[in-house]
């Protein structure tokens, strides 16, 4: 098998990179089950084909939807796509100058591999033939998160994503029983206050998730945030936007969605996180069973193969 990074960043990464790092997620868990695993991580698509076409594989997934024009100089038949675009499910008039890439998606020659049944719709309505669609969540390694029964921030939820103008954490720090932890890419957002935390290592982030009471993620736009699964795993509630319920069991006590009419009300929002925090604080051991059942990388690498051969 072979997969297809987006040549932007080391895999594994050594900080950030959500897409290398379940890139190498699942690496890691098919190497676990037997299978021979090559990764390709460069931009430079002569490079990759010579590389996977060497390689000789029987199936392979590119996890970067900018280079999937490679896919027609791959000789492998088995081929699969995953677009990580975080407008996805959003508003067609916000897909910018991505409508060349998911008009390339629909007409292309090989499987859809579709991070949420919404996603899967939107290629649908869009033209794609429903029988290369396959819906394949993210997952998050339970293996190497900490997990505490007991809560060590009772009071206090984290917002754990990048410093984006899409995940708008700039709008919602002057609630002070907020976290942030991220790397920079928002001027808007004031890096020196003492609710930023700066940017998580990989084992600061394995040791402190489950410290706190919940996760907060209000973006604009999202497709699976890999995010939300690491949190149910460590025992942490939900309270994300309408765009971050990809493959949730909303009816869940410890998953609030804030309406897109109530982002920019800080003082609803601040209710429903104070709430979500006390239901969470007593049912963590739920959430996360909740989580490993639905989200441990584990279970979901063994269906990811299934659909390979489907």
């Amino acid at each position: 098998m072979s997969i297809i990074g987006p040549g932007i960043m080391p895999i594994p990464p050594t900080g950030w990179g959500a897409v290398e790092i379940l890139i190498w997620d699942y690496y890691q868990e098919l190497i676990k089950l037997g299978h021979d695993v090559q990764i390709i991580n460069t931009q430079n698509l002569q490079q990759i084909a010579d590389e996977v076409n060497s390689f000789d594989p029987d199936f392979v997934h590119l996890q970067y939807d900018d280079l999937y024009p490679v896919l027609d100089m791959i000789s492998c038949p088995n081929k699969a796509a995953t677009s990580h675009f975080g407008y996805l499910e959003a508003p067609p008039n916000l897909f910018g100058g991505y409508e060349r890439i998911f008009r390339g998606f629909i007409d292309g020659n090989f499987k859809i591999f579709c991070l949420s049944e919404g996603i899967r719709n939107v290629y649908i309505k869009g033209g794609a033939d429903p029988s290369r669609m396959y819906v394949t969540p993210n997952g998050a390694r339970s293996d190497l998160f900490k997990y505490y029964d007991t809560t060590e921030f009772q009071d206090k939820s984290i917002y754990l994503a990048k410093i984006t103008d899409r995940k708008k954490q700039y709008l919602y720090q002057n609630i002070d029983f907020i976290h942030f932890a991220g790397n920079k890419d928002d001027s808007r957002f004031d890096y020196g206050r003492s609710n930023y935390l700066g940017e998580w290592s990989k084992d600061t982030l394995y040791q402190n998730l489950s410290r706190y009471s919940n996760l907060v993620l209000l973006s604009d736009g999202e497709a699976h945030p890999l995010v939300c699964c690491e949190a149910l795993i460590c025992g942490l509630g939900l309270v994300v936007s309408e765009y971050a319920i990809g493959n949730l069991d909303t009816s869940l006590p410890f998953i609030e969605v804030i309406p897109s009419d109530k982002l920019n009300d800080l003082d609803y929002i601040g209710e429903k996180i104070r709430k979500n925090q006390k239901i969470s604080n007593m049912m963590r051991k739920e959430i996360r069973s909740y989580g490993l059942d639905n989200f441990d990388w584990g279970k979901l690498v063994k269906k990811y193969v299934n659909k390979i051969n489907g």
